[in-house]
């Protein structure tokens, strides 16, 4: 099965994923009223910060365990590519800027909030799902990052920026 699914999630918002193909922050189409200024998520920092505020602010106010949860998994997407830093090339236009190791945090599995989706005939809901390359994860705040989460480095070309459309995306060949 190839079709793809869509999840509801944060809401009223919808996005389609496609099974064989992990949703990462990369992918885009956020839940925005407005997309925040180009200089204001320019610096991997700043955008990272960025989408943890948009992540936090989808989740319920007093739901205390998955906002501590999903702290630690931003914190946890940064630390790893921290970790790998001197092997993670640098996109040219960000030699300079402090932390460009970072952009490589795009390619990190996106958590859904609020999420719902029927898949097989089930429905699955969850105030923080992932889409993976095998189908939905289900985050439990009890549990830390599963280990697949945190293994998105492998695999991936170039990261690219979550709010900046690609050069060439939309031509057809």
């Amino acid at each position: 099965m190839n079709q793809p699914i869509t999840i509801t999630h944060a809401g009223r918002h919808e996005i389609r994923v496609t099974p064989g193909r992990m949703l990462r922050f990369a992918d885009g189409d956020y839940p925005l009223f407005k997309h925040p200024a180009p200089e204001s998520v320019a610096a991997p920092d700043d955008c990272m910060a960025f989408l943890r505020q948009l992540h936090m602010s989808l989740l319920p106010v007093f739901d205390i365990a998955d906002r501590r949860w999903l702290e630690g998994y931003f914190d946890a997407v940064i630390a790893r590519a921290d970790a790998a830093r001197a092997e993670l090339a640098v996109p040219a236009g960000l030699v300079e800027t402090a932390n460009a190791h970072r952009v490589w945090c795009y390619a990190a599995p996106r958590p859904l909030i609020r999420a719902r989706l029927d898949c097989d005939g089930e429905t699955l809901s969850a105030n923080i799902l992932f889409w993976l390359a095998d189908g939905p994860l289900v985050v439990t705040s009890e549990a830390a990052p599963d280990e697949r989460l945190l293994d998105y480095l492998a695999g991936v070309a170039a990261p690219h920026h979550p709010f900046v459309r690609r050069p060439l995306a939309g031509l057809i060949g």
